[in-house]
Formats: C-alpha cells, structure tokens, sequence
C-alpha cells in the first residue's frame, strides 16, 4: 500500500496541532493525580518492603505463582486468604517497570513529576498515530480522525495511573513500527527491516498492550500472491512477536487462576468464551460510546428506565440483567461496523486503507478481551474507529450540504448525528474520567491515612480488616501509609469479600462466626482478580494462616456466605486490631462477647477530606 498524498500544507498540520491542544487540555488536570493503586504496592517492592523480592525489571509481577511466595503473600494479606492456590499475576512488562524504577530513582514520592514523564508519552503516542494516519487518509479525514482519537476517553487511566503508564509505551511504539513497516513495504532494505524490528521489540518489552498496536501490521494489504511472499512480508514484525512469545513464557510471565484476567495460553476454552460478551461490549464503546465499564458494574441507564415505570416490578425482575442488554448492544454496534465500513469501502479511492485500519482494529481488540471490559483496553483499537467515524463524516455532510434542505436524505442526516455522538461524548466522557480520578485518589489517600491503625509502638499488632468500604483502599491500605511513613503492621489481612452487610458472631473466646446478609456475593470471592469460576469454593473447606484458621461453613453461587475465624489467642487481646469501615473511616471496633451478635451493614465510603 503507497502512502497518501503528503498532506496539505495547512490542514493536517493544523490538525495535528488542534489535536494536541485538544488531548493536553482533556489529561492536563491528571498532573495533580497522585499515586493510587499498584503506584503503592511497586513503590514498596522498589524499597524491599514488599513480602516477595522484586528487582526493578519485574514491577508487574504481583503474584509469581511459586508456592513459598504464595505463603508469604497470603500470610501479609496482599493476597486474600480465599486467592487460588496457583494464581499467578505476573506482567512482563520490563521496559515500563524500568522507567517507573527511575522516576522513582529520580523523583522521589513527587508525583507530579511522575505525571509529566506520563504525559511526555502521551504526546509521543498523539505523534505515532498522526504519522500513521497520513500514511493512510487524505489530509481531511486524517485530521478529523487524529482529532477524535486525542479526545477519546480511552486515555484517561493511562495517563492518569502512572502504572498503566506501559500502554501508552507500548502502543507509540507499536504505531511507530506499522509505520515503519509501511515504509519498509515500500521500499525494502536491511536497516529498515532491522530498525522495525527494534521498534517493535522496544514495543513488546513495553507491556503486553503493544501486540494490539502491532496487530495492525499483520493485516496491512499486501500485493504480493504467494502466501509465502506475503508472510516474508510482515518478518519485521513477527520475529520480534514470535521472540517476544518465547521470552514470555521462559521467564514465567502469564496469567494463571484469575477471573479478571484470562490468558489465552492457559485458558483458551475460556478466552474464547469471553470474546463473545466482552468483545461486542468493546466494540459499542468505540462505535456507540457506550462505556464499557457499565459490564463490570452497572448502568445508570437501567436505572432511568426503572424510573419511566413502563414494567412492573415483577415483570421487570424476570427481565434481563444489564450485562446481556450490554452485549445484545455490543452486537448491534458489531453490525453496524461491518455495515458502516462496507459503505466506506464501496464508494471510497482508498477502499484498501480503510479496510485496513477496520480490520486493524477488530484484530487490535482480540488481545483486548482477556481483561474484563475497560475503555483503557482500547487505545490501539481507536485509532481504526476513530479513522472510520471520521471517513464517514467526511464523506456524509458534502451530501447533506449540497442536497439541500428540500432534497436531502434524512437517513444520511440520522447517519451524521449518530457518528457525532461518538465525538461529544468522548469529550464529555475524558473530561469526567480525569477529573473523577483524580477526586476518587484524594478520597483513598485521605480515608487511608486517617484510618485507626497501630501505631510504632503496637508496629507487632496484628490488623485484620472485616469489612471493605472500598476495593483500592482496602487492598493497598499497608503500602499507602508506607509510603507516608506510618509503620507496617505484622499482618494485615481482610476476613470477608466483597462490601456485603454482615452478622458477626462471638461463638467461642477465640473464634467469630461471620454470615453474609444478601444472595449478592458473585463476583465478592470468585470470579474475581483473585480466583476464577473454575475454583469454586466447597462448604467444609479449611484455609490456615499464620495464627488464624478459617473454615467455609456454607456457600450460595460458589462464594462463601457463611464463614468461621478461629484465632491462635482470645479475639480480645490487645495484639488483635479488627477494623470496620463506619461513617467516620476506618475504625478499630471491639468484638461482642461470648455468644452475642453485632450487625455490620453495607461498609460506608465517605470523603473524609471535608
């Protein structure tokens, strides 16, 4: 495929400008993001007080699989006592842990200067895909669809999260090589296929993100007739996939026992039935604009529906839930897709680049669905929808305009306000998710340092959370403190999945019976990030710790519902700290005496900042 046209002298140019005032205004606010989540946990492995050791290589290794690792993970409580026995959450991501190790080196906890390195490469990854798409487009839509992809909300987490910073690594580098690719194709030479080949490896050592960007390379049209031609063609680019491969599974790197993450090397039965919810769910976010993280939780659509009373409530229970509503949705964007770029195609001089970047993007989002749904998954993905919106916007309003109000076509009119939808809400939608980042760190930070924890003197105290007001600060609660300079505990551990109301009982000097008040406890204990639906949990099950035994009484839908703690000392001693989340933070809470009962209701959240 021969290059487009260059690039009008004011257009693209000018496009490419607008596109970066456009993307730096939407992720400026993220310099005040902070650090939240795994920033804390690979602060603490960089610092050697995380349980396992890690070297500066290997930060997204939080769960190596080794069994005396496992011990130590589970005995702190970075893992919960209820993780599969063989989980292994473990990225191979070394470029990306690297540049974080420096920033660390270089920066300190001063996490604003983090956040500039991140949007440094935000900037490089808004380069990458403006030079692809000039490869690709006429000046116009080329513009027009570097412009929808600055604005999309998928960059938000990437750029706001410093430890998902890799995706951002991982996909400019990957645009680069396509690019580079292209030029190779065009005219072949050792030093180019040698410098794609580089690029392409700089993007795979960045993080697993990079084989979405680089899928792009795989289908570009080839005018070569032997299959054997053509897969010589694309050697810059799979040497390094097929390398990468190699190394992948050499240093143990995957993702085993999870119900978030599904690796298609261990669980292919699994990948592959994932793909068909999770993929249509991604592709009506890019087409539709339909968050995709509404699969995982829920919709405030359905609850203005609830609101117009066209149901009854028992009608409406019978009904089904969100997440098929979402996919049956992912469906009918799926066709739309294929409808939308069959149109292009047909009437269109560059019919062979845009079926290109259409099926560069379905193929970008097949790595995509073994994580649970999330617009942060679609960076690469973008770059075709947003070259597909914005072709057939270019193409539909000269129809509109010259057909005049008389004459015109008001299927086109609906075609062009259902693709300006995409567009609007992508703004609206970045703007959000920034500054909701942002606000939702300082609320961990602020419930996390405020929380009723041992202090130096009490540093051998055993800590054990019963209930969780909120996922991040519960998991991560030791290492952010850590990092403020509050002491570790000797333990910390949570008792109970999930933010579920709770009974808990006193039924001997040294145990606490714990039952779960709702049938809402899929996804509390599996599948979740910790244990996927193939390890069911079993009434009669035992799990021992380090001074605590704990024994599954009953379950309802695989999770335990009905739970015995039984401590190695009276659940009165000093020693022990039981901490439950109340309106005023975490709190240390005294257990009821033998025989008696306490009521603990849906953990509370609150922003203890005001």
């Amino acid at each position: 495929m021969s290059p487009a046209a260059l690039p009008a002298a004011r257009t693209f140019p000018a496009a490419v400008a607008a596109a970066l005032v456009v993307g730096l205004f939407l992720q400026w606010p993220s310099l005040d993001g902070g650090f939240r989540g795994d920033d804390y946990v690979q602060w603490a492995m960089l610092h050697g007080t995380f349980p396992a050791q890690r070297s500066a290589f290997d930060l997204f290794d939080f769960a190596s699989g080794a069994p005396d690792e496992y011990r130590r993970l589970v005995d702190f409580g970075h893992l919960p006592w209820w993780s599969a026995p063989n989980l292994r959450l473990r990225m191979w991501r070394p470029l990306a842990s690297a540049l974080m190790a420096v920033d660390f080196q270089l920066f300190g906890t001063q996490a604003r200067l983090h956040h500039w390195h991140s949007l440094a490469w935000f900037v490089l990854l808004l380069v990458a895909a403006a030079r692809l798409l000039a490869w690709a487009l006429p000046p116009l839509s080329a513009g027009l669809a570097l412009l929808l992809f600055a604005a999309s909300p998928c960059h938000s987490l990437p750029v706001g999260w410093l430890a998902n910073r890799s995706t951002l690594l991982a996909t400019a580098f990957g645009f680069l090589a396509v690019e580079l690719q292209l030029r190779w194709l065009r005219a072949p030479s050792a030093p180019k296929a040698l410098l794609t080949m580089l690029v392409a490896s700089l993007a795979l050592l960045s993080g697993e993100y990079s084989i979405s960007a680089l899928a792009y390379a795989l289908v570009i049209p080839s005018a070569e007739p032997q299959p054997r031609d053509r897969l010589r063609a694309r050697l810059p680019i799979l040497a390094p996939l097929l390398g990468y491969l190699v190394l992948h599974t050499l240093v143990g790197s995957d993702i085993v026992g999870s119900g978030y993450y599904l690796s298609p090397l261990h669980d292919p039965w699994g990948f592959f039935e994932a793909s068909l919810t999770r993929g249509p769910v991604l592709v009506a976010d890019l087409l539709f604009g339909l968050p995709s993280a509404y699969f995982n939780g829920s919709s405030p659509l359905r609850n203005l529906i609830l609101s117009w009373n066209i149901f009854s409530p028992g009608v409406w229970v019978q009904l089904p839930d969100w997440q098929s509503w979402q996919v049956l949705i992912g469906y009918l964007a799926l066709g739309a897709a294929v409808l939308l770029a069959r149109w292009l195609v047909r009437g269109s001089d560059r019919s062979d680049a845009l079926r290109w970047l259409g099926l560069g993007a379905g193929l970008a989002l097949l790595p995509c669905v073994g994580s649970l749904p999330e617009d942060r998954l679609l960076v690469a993905a973008t770059l075709g929808s947003s070259a597909l919106i914005a072709s057939a916007l270019v193409r539909v309003w000269p129809l509109i305009w010259n057909a005049g109000i008389r004459h015109v076509h008001w299927g086109l009119v609906a075609l062009a306000l259902a693709l300006l939808w995409v567009p609007a809400s992508s703004v609206a939608r970045s703007y959000d998710a920034v500054r909701g980042m942002i606000d939702g760190g300082e609320v961990v930070r602020a419930w996390s340092l405020a929380a009723q924890l041992p202090d130096r003197s009490q540093a051998g105290s055993r800590v054990y959370l019963l209930n969780n007001a909120d996922f991040n600060s519960a998991v991560n609660l030791p290492w952010l403190r850590l990092m403020h300079h509050h002491p570790l505990p000797r333990s910390y551990r949570r008792l109970c999945p999930g933010l579920l109301p709770i009974d808990v009982t006193r039924s001997g000097e040294r145990q606490l019976d714990v039952r779960v008040l709702t049938n809402a406890l899929r996804g509390t204990a599996l599948p979740s990030l910790y244990r996927s639906a193939a390890s069911p949990m079993h009434a009669g099950e035992h799990f021992d710790l380090p001074g605590l035994h704990i024994e599954v009484l009953d379950v309802f839908d695989d999770n335990p519902s009905r739970l015995r703690f039984s401590f190695d000392r009276s659940v009165d001693d000093p020693e022990l700290w039981f901490l439950t989340a109340t309106e005023h933070g975490l709190r240390r809470t005294a257990m009821p005496a033998l025989g008696a009962s306490v009521r603990m209701p849906y953990a509370q959240f609150r922003d203890l900042r005001r």
